[in-house]
């Protein structure tokens, strides 16, 4: 417990909440983002608990590397952590342009049909919901966040394997990962599988993913603020109207995931029928 404890109050203080050129914490951008920030605090508020990372959620082009497929090196070609709110006068271009940036200049819609991923640099378009890794004081601790996570609609969670500590993951199955172009060996194009109206789609389902991402977080905020209550409460005597309180708020969460879930399998049902032609 004690080096749980030390683990604790090292990473809590290191937290870097916003923008510093002095402080960095080891995430690329160097700092919490902000639509998780209420979550973590709450989390970081349970005894039995701290976040060691976090993602809120983001869309994102990935390039991969030139080198073989089991190495890194691949590029973000564009990342975002909020919705992206589309123009009303956007064109083909504007699409391009956003996931693309500098190098939109070299995007083509034509490609040669049948591309083999072995010998080619694919781009992805992805949308990566929230994930959270947590360090629980001990196994018993770490299975109830666990079932809390799966009744807020984490349905991806589990604990992690670890020797000397109580490791899990938060997270849910509401992503999008696909091949959207790739990049021509011998001329460098960028040579899109898909047409812009396609990139367009998987902008506003992502979009809509995000909502649901957050719907979702703010239900296990809910969870987790009751059980920091929970806690809290054993050291006076909760009322009947605290208690009472706190089991409708808890209520209320689980009636949000329930409801949020069925949405999402709604939508994962929408995707499966589309195709990339």
């Amino acid at each position: 417990m004690d080096g749980f404890l030390s683990r604790k109050d090292q990473v809590v203080s290191s937290l870097v909440e916003a923008l510093d050129p002095e402080r960095k914490d080891k995430s690329p951008k160097g700092f919490v983002d902000a639509p998780i920030l209420d979550l973590i605090h709450i989390i970081n508020a349970h005894p039995d608990y701290y976040t060691t990372s976090s993602c809120s959620g983001r869309i994102a082009i990935y390039r991969e590397g030139i080198e073989e497929k089991t190495t890194k090196g691949g590029v973000w070609l564009y990342v975002t952590h909020d919705p992206v709110e589309i123009p009303a006068t956007a064109d083909d271009g504007w699409i391009v342009r956003l996931l693309f940036g500098p190098e939109s200049d070299r995007v083509v819609f034509e490609s040669s049909g049948s591309v083999n991923p072995l010998e080619h640099q694919l781009i992805y378009f992805k949308f990566e919901p929230l994930i959270l890794h947590v360090e629980a004081s001990s196994q018993d601790t770490s299975m109830r966040l666990t079932s809390l996570a799966y009744q807020a609609g984490y349905q991806n969670s589990g604990m992690t394997p670890s020797r000397s500590r109580h490791m899990l993951a938060i997270r849910s199955t509401h992503k999008l990962d696909t091949p959207i172009a790739y990049v021509d060996p011998v001329t460098g194009k960028i040579c899109c599988l898909v047409n812009p109206g396609y990139l367009r789609l998987l902008m506003d389902m992502s979009n809509e993913k995000f909502r649901q991402n957050m719907d979702r977080m703010k239900a296990f905020e809910i969870m987790m603020q009751a059980e920091v209550d929970s806690v809290t409460s054993k050291t006076h005597e909760e009322t009947k109207e605290e208690r009472r309180q706190r089991k409708k708020k808890e209520g209320i969460a689980r009636q949000q995931a329930m409801a949020q879930s069925t949405k999402d399998k709604s939508l994962e049902d929408n995707l499966t029928d589309l195709n990339l032609e």
